[in-house]
């Protein structure tokens, strides 16, 4: 009877004893790479939610397409004014956007020389990017 019992107990022991072993199969010796990580877009840009940011990007887009080229090119800048303000009103949200286009459109005009803030492209635009904007501090 005891010789049964203390079987039967080292057969549990052992058993548990080994479901907390590593696991030693040859899938386990096989190099494994980080984990891809899985992106949710449509395309490359993000899903804009924002109603206040949808009709932005409508009225950009139909002065772009429609308005811009009745006028010529007249923006002296690069990135043009239009898409300087789709890029301020992506990264910044609409208000600060919008805030940062109206300053821009202020500084746009045919007398603008190059400066410490701006310089001059080869093309004979001015750089000004959205990221270099001194009216908010982030």
């Amino acid at each position: 009877m005891i010789s049964r019992s203390f079987a039967l107990l080292c057969l549990f022991l052992a058993c548990s004893w080994l479901n907390f072993l590593p696991d030693v199969s040859a899938s386990s010796f096989i190099m494994k790479g980080p984990k891809e990580k899985t992106v949710h877009s449509v395309g490359s840009q993000k899903i804009e939610t924002s109603c206040l940011t949808i009709a932005f990007f409508g009225a950009i887009q139909l002065y772009q397409k429609r308005i811009s080229p009745i006028r010529g090119i007249e923006c002296g800048f690069r990135p043009s004014c239009s898409h300087y303000a789709r890029i301020s009103i992506e990264e910044q949200g609409p208000v600060v956007g919008l805030m940062m286009t109206a300053d821009r459109l202020t500084r746009c005009h045919m007398w603008k020389e190059p400066g410490p803030d701006y310089f001059l492209l080869p093309n004979g635009k001015l750089f000004d990017p959205p990221s270099r904007n001194l009216l908010f501090d982030r």
